[in-house]
């Protein structure tokens, strides 16, 4: 009969799977023990571990009590674990005020992504929480300087429209749509359509159609529909590209998938400008 192999050589998938194993197991043998020591890192680590089954049993329960536990401590990402327990999703708890609070504690604490959602709580305001531009600025401001692409697209409508007490400035708008505009974010074809618009306009920047034009079918491209009907206008008007029929209807068409049925002939306001004027920013 044929002997146990003596080492991981004859087995060349154990070898490669040993090492990643044992890296899990102390990693979470690391967390067990710096966790019964009351550090609050150590402590949020393992509750994610128990949160997901990573590594050890799942186990809901024990989660939230390191969670807990870890908050307590000021941990900021504990806190917004949290606030989105008692926001309800994770479906067992529904508590809006120890939410509201683990979600400003931890804003306050510095989680960017707290900071993020709490500038959304007070732009849009709630019947527990009133609208507060000047609150909302200022959290979208924090998250933006924190390196938060959807709160510097934000930041760049509060001074283009000089919302929240912010005095509105145009240089100051266009510095933070440029910032955001080429990152991997679903803002970034908003912010890039506002490029356009700044460049077409002259607002904030030397106007320049060429560059405008750039970046509207950038913004089309990227599936911005705002951008994707302005294109249409310029293609049917030979406004900054040639004039050309066959691209005018299909991005009308483009502009139109996943919203509402229309026939593409209609419903078009041939006096309309090259560029359409900004609707409310939505999120």
């Amino acid at each position: 009969m044929r002997g146990y192999p003596s080492t991981t050589q004859d087995h060349p998938k154990a070898a490669r799977l040993l090492p990643p194993v044992l890296a899990l197991c102390i990693a979470v043998l690391g967390s067990s023990a710096a966790a019964q020591s009351d550090d609050p890192e150590a402590q949020y680590e393992l509750a994610r571990r128990y949160s997901s089954g990573a590594g050890v049993p799942m186990d809901r329960e024990r989660a939230f009590e390191l969670f807990t536990s870890s908050a307590a401590q000021g941990f900021a990402k504990a806190e917004y674990e949290l606030a989105n327990h008692y926001r309800g999703r994770t479906g067992r708890a529904l508590d809006l005020d120890m939410a509201s609070s683990y979600l400003e504690r931890s804003a306050r604490h510095g989680y960017v992504p707290a900071q993020v959602d709490l500038g959304f709580v007070y732009f849009n305001g709630s019947g527990r929480t009133p609208k507060d531009l000047v609150r909302s600025f200022h959290w979208f401001k924090r998250a933006a300087d924190g390196g938060a692409v959807i709160a510097q697209c934000m930041v760049a409508d509060f001074y283009r429209q000089g919302l929240g007490g912010v005095e509105r400035n145009p240089r100051e708008a266009f510095r933070w749509y440029r910032l955001s505009a080429t990152r991997a974010d679903r803002c970034a074809a908003k912010s890039q359509y506002e490029l356009y618009a700044s460049y077409a306009s002259g607002s904030g920047v030397r106007k320049d159609l060429p560059t405008a034009m750039d970046w509207l079918k950038r913004a089309a491209e990227a599936g911005n529909p705002q951008a994707q009907r302005a294109l249409s206008r310029a293609y049917e008007n030979g406004a900054g590209v040639p004039r050309d029929p066959v691209l005018a209807r299909m991005w009308l068409r483009k502009s139109r998938e996943g919203v509402a049925p229309h026939d593409d002939h209609e419903h078009e306001d041939e006096s309309k400008p090259a560029h359409a004027p900004r609707p409310a920013h939505a999120h």
